[in-house]
């Protein structure tokens, strides 16, 4: 199957029915399509050929849609970056990656001229956003308005569908390869879990379209037919307005999201009826907050998904299992196409509720590192994906996330796995958001150091903080030591970058 089969399928049966909405800007499955022929057909003339890449930074917009679909139209790969990058990461993957075109909006328009310097490859940039476009650029409408439209050059099975760009939590960017069919494998197996998509569905776009949770939303919602509203940054009054205005029936939010929302002092104004389901995952989520959500929406089901760039959805707890308040603190189960096991240094699997790597094999999986031959060589062992994050299995099968296997700190020889610190610090009335890392200490090897975002007019000790952690795990697991900050340095797609709190520790 190749991917445009998705829009077709909409101009056939839905033709005339809004498909994205961006602000001011709607169009109909029929306007859309013809506007992607238009601008695989401006690819093309801009010296796109097959197997180009194509990229886009951009806040989320209708114009990622046409970007995606017009790419796999013209037989290009389209590799979306993230904007919360430097300009010299995104040099770099426009370098590493060779891309030819780049999409920018109003809020990377000031890079373009960095983009023409360092970026000697690029055939062209065109400008996406509102507002007059910088010198030198491209306007999108006048490049779909002024080309030919082409026949679709139906790339799909082993054909590359995406570049994606790791987020940056482990180091230097590599671009992951993913084919159309391992794309749809994915989402087969993410909607066969529950993922709670349905046909006829109107889906509001916050997550950051260079994220693979976001791209499987968004793509599951025009495979089944319906709405997709696009978000291009998040704050609770805006999501909550858009989901009243277009009675939106899902969305996917991080768990600060989720928790801004439910906190949010004008929550109960809103009519947020319509919702039907909040995906969620990137960090912890405390169980208290889970409460609160089923609490204050009552007909929404959750979601938690546990995947990541290489791998997709791994694993999914549903709405059934949250409201039988089954296994929360888990990731839930694998779903159907994901084989999925828990193993030791060797390789071997070990027994429920002892801790190991995550692996995963079959057909969902990336075919490797784009121009990284031995960093893919070294992500498999005996055909396993290597996930580097630690977790178990439980009697039932439900996954329970550990560590980021490098996060694992190792104190006065005991293992303390950072995650489930972090859940007990969730709930501590005082902090909004924590991490908890490992830093050097000479009696003990490394010291479990908290670093803590404290709620508004709340204030905290390391010592309270100690008797809090030890009432509700072992003693040697709380930290003995803390930082207060006022923002923790997250990733595009919402997870907190550990290494940066080390080096800014090991600076002080």
């Amino acid at each position: 199957m190749y991917l445009t089969h998705a829009l077709h399928r909409a101009v056939r049966y839905w033709g005339d029915d809004i498909l994205t909405v961006d602000a001011d800007r709607a169009f109909t499955s029929t306007q859309s399509a013809k506007r992607v022929a238009r601008l695989a057909g401006a690819l093309r003339t801009l010296g796109v050929g097959d197997n180009d890449r194509v990229s886009i930074v951009a806040l989320n917009s209708d114009r990622h849609h046409e970007v995606f679909f017009a790419s796999w139209w013209a037989g290009a790969v389209p590799s979306p970056l993230n904007t919360r990058w430097s300009a010299t990461e995104i040099t770099y993957a426009l370098n590493d990656s060779g891309t030819k075109v780049v999409f920018v909006d109003e809020a990377f328009a000031a890079m373009v001229p960095v983009l023409r310097e360092q970026v000697p490859g690029l055939e062209a940039i065109v400008y996406v956003g509102r507002g007059e476009a910088p010198q030198g650029t491209l306007v999108h409408d006048e490049l779909i308005e002024g080309a030919e439209p082409i026949a679709d050059a139906h790339r799909s099975g082993d054909d590359l569908a995406f570049i994606l760009y790791t987020g940056g939590t482990t180091g230097h960017a590599k671009g992951v390869m993913i084919t159309h069919r391992s794309f749809l494998t994915g989402l087969l197996s993410y909607q066969m879990s529950g993922a709670a998509v349905r046909a006829g569905g109107v889906t509001m776009l916050t997550g950051p379209l260079f994220h693979i949770g976001a791209l499987l939303g968004w793509y599951s919602q025009q495979l089944l037919g319906g709405k997709l509203v696009f978000v291009p940054t998040f704050s609770p009054e805006n999501a909550m307005r858009t989901i009243q205005e277009h009675r939106v029936t899902g969305c996917a939010l991080v768990p600060t999201m989720i928790q801004r929302i439910c906190e949010h002092p004008d929550f109960a104004s809103y009519d947020l009826s319509s919702l039907e389901f909040i995906g969620y995952g990137a960090s912890g989520t405390p169980d208290s907050l889970l409460e609160l959500v089923m609490k204050n929406l009552p007909q929404t089901q959750l979601v938690h998904v546990y995947g990541m760039t290489e791998a997709g959805c791994l694993t999914m707890l549903n709405g059934p299992d949250h409201r039988a308040g089954r296994k929360l603190g888990s990731v839930g189960r694998a779903t159907p196409i994901v084989e999925l096991d828990v193993v030791d240094p060797d390789g071997n699997p070990v027994p429920p509720g002892t801790v190991g790597q995550i692996v995963t094999r079959g057909g969902h999986l990336m075919i490797g590192y784009w121009n990284k031959p031995d960093e893919t060589a070294a992500a498999f062992k005996d055909g396993w994906f290597q996930t580097g994050d630690g977790g178990y299995l439980d009697e039932d099968g439900y996954l329970w996330i550990a560590d980021r296997l490098k996060d694992m700190i190792i104190t006065g020889g005991e293992n303390v796995y950072s995650a489930e610190v972090e859940n007990v610090l969730a709930d501590h009335p005082a902090v909004a958001s924590c991490a908890v890392i490992g830093i050097p200490d000479p009696d003990w090897g490394e010291r479990v150091h908290a670093v803590l975002v404290l709620r508004p007019g709340h204030t905290t000790s390391i010592e309270e903080v100690r008797a809090f952690v030890k009432e509700r795990i072992a003693s040697y697991k709380a930290p003995r030591s803390m930082s207060i900050i006022g923002e923790m340095p997250m990733s595009g797609v919402g997870k907190i970058l550990k290494r940066e709190l080390r080096a800014t520790i090991a600076a002080d």
